[in-house]
């Protein structure tokens, strides 16, 4: 392993010139060409041998699951844990299910399981698909005449369709491919700024390569075809990126049931009282920025569990739901709730672009067993079920903070994790989760007893 102190020589003229002959201290060169031995001696340096022997504990037995977790990431050292779990329980649209969920909170899949066993005596989870297109964009500036530029566009169109035939025919067989091209000017907002923007249909995949590479067909194709007006203005391709803003990728969940069934979650509460709770408190996530942020993410509690267990992209999928919150120009809650006529019925509404093959769904051995608990869904049945969690969390979470308090269960749930940090035998466990069984949890409480027990 080479640890030099290179000369940084990107810095070309000007006011950058001035680091041209800055030297780096420690600067690894070629990391990433090493071996894991290698980069582990390379460690060393940083780490004592009990750190080590820490990464080598957590490689697999199984040589071949191993190397293909090891390839899915640059620069690999060792595997990182996370829980599977599974939520039983599940009725979606009539249909039930097992869960799956990865994730190191044990409250999630505790609420999750609260809420699907209440629901599925109530009618379950009632979900649809109300779109699954997504969209792709290649930025552009262009220095002539808008008008111009908007006359040559169908022709544009024509050959970007026939040039990305190639890459679009076995999307097509699968039902997908490119649903419309158009032409955006942005220039209001940036000076020569524009782009296409695309529409896609993925079928089950992900299809984020499949976008990517139709638009960089269609960078080249645009570039080509106004070259021969150069002198009616300069085109320059800036990027050609799929767009994980994905709001035409949308499913709804809704709940609904007569109020009075809603007494098995409303604690001391009369259950009217308690639907008018819950109610004020979905209004006040709607108005209020800080409790809407909170809110959504005990949303993202449930969908990210099923994302992570099914191989997919929770970052791209919560960005687009952020962004679907404060769509309307205020960041909001994602859910809403109607009392009418004696019923209850609570709903959420998001984008939600999930895949079921290619990637990481099928390259992961877990990730493909999650898929295979869900009987091998469809993209929009995975959607489904991924709302439906997301429903689950949250309507769980809320019915909580609007009876018991959110602390009561939740630091329960913690009890075992505490009393690992602490290295309590079995017998301690069994004795402190008996003690606390109807006491309040904290990190303080929890460590006398420990210390008592000793």
């Amino acid at each position: 392993m080479e640890i030099n102190n290179d000369t940084l020589s990107n810095a070309s003229s000007g006011e950058h010139s001035k680091h041209q002959n800055f030297k780096v201290p420690g600067l690894v060169s070629g990391f990433s060409k090493l071996n894991r031995n290698q980069r582990i001696d390379l460690l060393n340096t940083y780490l004592d041998e009990d750190a080590i022997d820490l990464l080598n504990a957590f490689l697999l037995p199984d040589e071949k699951v191993q190397q293909v977790i090891s390839e899915l990431s640059e620069n690999f050292l060792s595997n990182y844990y996370l829980p599977f779990g599974v939520v039983p329980n599940v009725l979606i649209n009539g249909q039930m299910y097992m869960v799956p969920m990865v994730i190191e909170e044990s409250s999630v899949v505790a609420a999750a399981s609260r809420a699907a066993g209440f629901w599925a005596k109530n009618g379950g989870f009632s979900v649809r698909v109300i779109d699954n297109l997504k969209k792709g964009q290649v930025h552009f500036t262009w220095s002539g005449s808008e008008r111009f530029l908007k006359s040559v566009f169908l022709h544009i169109k024509e050959q970007i369709l026939a040039d990305t035939a190639p890459v679009t025919a076995n999307m097509e067989l699968r039902g997908g491919g490119i649903v419309d091209v158009e032409l955006l000017s942005l220039s209001h907002k940036l000076e020569n700024y524009y782009q296409l923007d695309v529409t896609f249909k993925t079928a089950d995949a992900m299809g984020a390569n499949f976008i990517n590479t139709c638009l960089e067909t269609m960078a080249v194709t645009l570039s080509n075809f106004m070259s021969q007006y150069s002198d009616k203005g300069q085109l320059e391709i800036i990027m050609s990126i799929l767009s994980n803003y994905t709001p035409q990728c949308l499913v709804e969940c809704t709940v609904t049931c007569p109020v009075e069934k809603l007494e098995a979650m409303s604690g001391a509460y009369l259950p009217q009282e308690f639907a008018r709770r819950f109610a004020l408190a979905i209004k006040m996530a709607q108005v209020d920025v800080s409790r809407a942020v909170t809110h959504n993410k005990g949303i993202y509690n449930g969908i990210d569990g099923v994302v992570l267990a099914t191989g997919n992209d929770w970052r791209a999928i919560e960005a687009a739901g952020h962004a679907f919150a404060a769509r309307k120009g205020t960041y909001s809650a994602l859910s809403d709730v109607e009392i009418v006529d004696g019923y209850f019925k609570y709903t959420i509404s998001l984008p939600l672009a999930v895949g079921t093959v290619g990637g990481l769904t099928k390259n992961h051995p877990i990730a493909a067993f999650a898929l295979k608990m869900l009987r091998n869904p469809s993209a929009n049945s995975l959607m489904q079920i991924t709302a439906a969690m997301g429903m689950a969390n949250n309507f769980s979470a809320v019915a909580s903070l609007v009876t018991s308090g959110i602390q009561k269960g939740h630091m329960k749930m913690h009890l075992v994790n505490m009393l690992n940090q602490l290295g309590a035998s079995d017998l301690q466990k069994e004795a402190a989760r008996k003690f606390f069984a109807n006491k309040t949890v904290s990190f303080a409480m929890v460590s006398d007893f420990f210390k008592k027990c000793n």
